[in-house]
């Protein structure tokens, strides 16, 4: 098993991607990124309690200026970039013709092109490397449409056919790529309607059980790369 890597998570200040981090700051730099300081800050806290390292940047991925100043500073900082997680990730949820622009707007800029514009800043990382990882935080909504889902499964749709090309172009350079996609979890992804429904549905996932996932991945042989991996709850013990 490979030690001390450089990890970059993105929208690690709560949720999956805090999650994330404890699971893997034992031992690992963590670049943490976010819109909330004091959040991350108090994550990154507890990744130092964890032994790990880490470098907080306070970014907003949906802005292009802001995301070409994150990737620059990140390369000054690391000499190597062993894995990038994009799990920074939105959602709105609403019948097509209630939908707002610029809502639809954001989903995009977030769900697709962050991962996309960071892809693209640290591949040639990765290509002269000659190893790296690339996890893609997807959703079961990347495989399936659902009511009210129009923007964030398209969104996630697209991000599933990314990682899937991305893999095609970088394999070759032994880096691996793998969209992961969860059902519902337990955080406060979606607003308070979903959290309420989700607080009491008999099948859900807690943010850990996908951090348990990426942390498989991130130690997976140099030799295999599980290219997607559908995450599904199983009936929770208190409905059994």
């Amino acid at each position: 098993m490979q030690s001390s890597r450089n990890i970059i998570i993105t929208g690690a200040s709560k949720g999956i991607g805090r999650a994330i981090a404890l699971r893997l700051a034992a031992g690992n730099h963590l670049v943490l990124t976010g819109r909330n300081g004091v959040q991350l800050e108090s994550l990154a806290t507890e990744v130092k309690q964890k032994g790990g390292s880490f470098e907080v940047h306070i970014v907003d991925l949906t802005r292009k200026e802001e995301l070409e100043k994150f990737t620059e500073k990140v390369k000054q900082n690391n000499r190597t970039i062993d894995v990038l997680i994009n799990n920074a990730g939105v959602g709105y949820f609403n019948r097509i013709d209630k939908f707002d622009d610029e809502e639809f707007d954001t989903i995009m800029k977030l769900n697709v092109y962050a991962p996309y514009y960071l892809c693209r800043a640290f591949a040639p990382v990765f290509i002269s490397q000659k190893h790296g990882q690339v996890i893609n935080i997807s959703s079961v909504a990347g495989l399936n449409g659902f009511k009210s889902g129009t923007a964030y499964a398209a969104s996630k749709h697209a991000l599933n056919g990314f990682t899937e090309s991305l893999r095609e172009d970088l394999k070759e350079f032994g880096v691996a790529v793998t969209a992961l996609c969860p059902g519902s979890v337990r955080t406060e992804f979606g607003g308070k309607d979903i959290q309420k429904q989700l607080a009491s549905s008999d099948y859900s996932l807690e943010a850990d059980d996908v951090a348990r996932t990426v942390e498989y991945l991130v130690n997976e042989s140099e030799t295999a790369n599980a290219k997607l991996i559908e995450l599904k709850p199983r009936r929770r013990k208190e409905f059994r």
